[in-house]
């Protein structure tokens, strides 16, 4: 080949480099398109399926009953269009046989009433009389709206003749001076609306159909007045929750009425507990109109120890003046068992495992009823390995998944907060976990649906406070409505220096010394 022709094969062969690098930069620009759709296409698949459980499951993360409305519509639309689709491509597995429930018997306390049901002719058509030969029993439960009872309070006059002196005996003190209510009356109308969750016009219906008409406002004038009354226990309660080394915190939304305008905007109820480890049973309730950081400072003051509690900016101030964050392990592994609930995501069924094996030592721990040293010492020895390599196995899986995609930030939530989630390691006191403050949580969101909304910023804190002393008396293993109608009886009368013998932490120790 001449010179020309090596010039000329040399172009051809430079033009079709050219062309197949032009080529491979388009396959690498659909791939990488092809990428960036998939991983929207899985963000949004994963949102999707989140809404799905929102809407369906019935779970203390749920929307409250106000937002779920707005968006029915169009959920359900897209749920059920997408639904189709994934159960046209997929086997029905055939479900397991239902289990028939078993019907509990009825109390034996109760009372009963027989009904005899026997037969109107007891001649058989042959002539023969019929002879009984034994009965078939079944029990139906029957109720009967609650029967009012009057106190007939009767205080005798007596007089001298001679000095014309009148003697008669002072009038019982009551909560609610010259009301008609007892103690008993007012701890029920407090127990129905703060632990039953039904509102004052239920329990006006309630009432009515007792045969007694007693109206909201009344109802709510008692409430208001035993509220009050209550407080000082409630802040007896703070002081000793403060005293504490280790506190849990949460916060979940309540909807409150905007005054004179008719609409609501979304006020917080805070949670603050003592450990599950810790002696002192007591939980306090804060309602404030938002979910600002400064809430939780004004509540905890000076507090300086080690707080319980999810990854909510609004603590993090606190941990920059001396509190000490401990981390919610159950939220970390929320993340993944999200992905593995909607998308059946290997890798995190993989991560699911390591969280497994640290929530297997702790229920051996609570099972064992090791003292702090006792599980300090289990988590050293068994906790701490588990954690670590848990660890690299989520650095490892990091490097292998897409910047952006559910799975990256699932592991990105765990990686952040490192340091906070394996605190408990190192501290026999610190709990694994926010769980025992969440629990305590719960009624109010199983609550909302009942409630509406609080009426006011007032409404919201009594509310609180009747709620912290009732479910600190469950917490102490109390009877709520038999500690509530003890406490408004005495409280007229007890003293300021001995109130804390009313408080739930004691309260039992003061019933048997009376």
């Amino acid at each position: 080949m001449d010179a020309v022709q090596l010039r000329n094969l040399a172009a051809t062969l430079y033009a079709q480099l050219a062309e197949r690098d032009t080529e491979r930069s388009a396959h690498a620009a659909l791939v990488a398109e092809l990428k960036a759709k998939q991983l929207k296409i899985d963000q949004l698949t994963h949102e999707m399926a989140i809404l799905k459980r929102w809407h369906f499951d019935r779970r203390s993360e749920q929307m409250d009953v106000m937002q779920r409305s707005l968006l029915d519509e169009s959920i359900d639309a897209d749920i059920e269009a997408i639904s189709l689709e994934l159960e046209a491509l997929k086997e029905k597995p055939a479900s397991p046989p239902k289990e028939q429930p078993r019907r509990v018997a009825l109390p034996a306390i109760f009372p009963r009433r027989e009904i005899r049901h026997e037969p109107e002719n007891t001649q058989c058509s042959c002539g023969c009389g019929l002879e009984r030969i034994g009965e078939d029993v079944s029990e139906k439960l029957d109720y009967t709206p609650g029967v009012f009872e009057v106190e007939r309070h009767i205080r005798g006059k007596w007089v001298c003749r001679r000095c014309e002196r009148l003697i008669q005996a002072p009038v019982p003190p009551h909560v609610i001076d010259k009301g008609i209510p007892t103690a008993g009356l007012l701890a029920q109308v407090l127990i129905a609306k703060y632990l039953d969750h039904a509102p004052l016009y239920r329990q006006e219906a309630i009432f009515g159909r007792a045969g007694l008409a007693l109206p909201r406002s009344t109802l709510a004038q008692w409430v208001g007045a035993c509220g009050l009354r209550l407080q000082p226990l409630v802040d007896a309660m703070k002081a000793l929750l403060l005293a504490r080394a280790v506190l849990h915190a949460d916060e979940t939304p309540v909807p409150m009425l905007k005054p004179g305008l008719g609409k609501t905007h979304r006020a917080y109820l805070w949670s603050y507990s003592t450990s599950e480890y810790d002696e002192l049973k007591t939980v306090i309730y804060d309602f404030t109109e938002g979910r600002g950081g400064v809430h939780a400072r004004d509540f905890l003051g000076s507090w300086s120890g080690k707080l319980v509690c999810d990854d909510y900016s609004g603590y993090k101030a606190l941990f920059d003046r001396g509190v000490t964050e401990a981390g919610c392990m159950a939220h970390a592994r929320r993340k993944l068992h999200d992905l593995y609930a909607n998308h059946r995501s290997e890798i995190a069924e993989e991560g699911l495992r390591y969280f497994a094996a640290l929530y297997e030592i702790e229920r051996e721990a609570r099972e064992k009823k090791l003292t702090a040293d006792g599980r300090l010492q289990l988590r050293q020895q068994r906790a701490k390995p588990i954690a670590e390599a848990l660890r690299q196995w989520l650095t490892r899986q990091r490097g292998q998944v897409p910047d952006g995609s559910a799975t990256r930030k699932a592991i990105d939530y765990s990686l952040g907060r490192w340091a906070a989630l394996t605190r408990y390691l190192e501290d026999g006191d610190l709990p694994i976990d926010n769980n025992h403050v969440e629990n305590r949580i719960r009624p109010v969101a199983l609550g909302r649906s009942n409630w509406l909304f609080a009426g006011s910023l007032r409404a919201g804190q009594r509310a609180a406070a009747v709620m912290s002393l009732i479910q600190s008396a469950k917490l102490n293993g109390h009877d709520p409505y038999h500690y509530l109608k003890d406490v408004l009886e005495r409280l007229p009368t007890q003293p300021a220096s001995r109130l804390g013998e009313l408080l739930p932490q004691q309260w039992a120790e003061q019933q048997l010394a009376r």
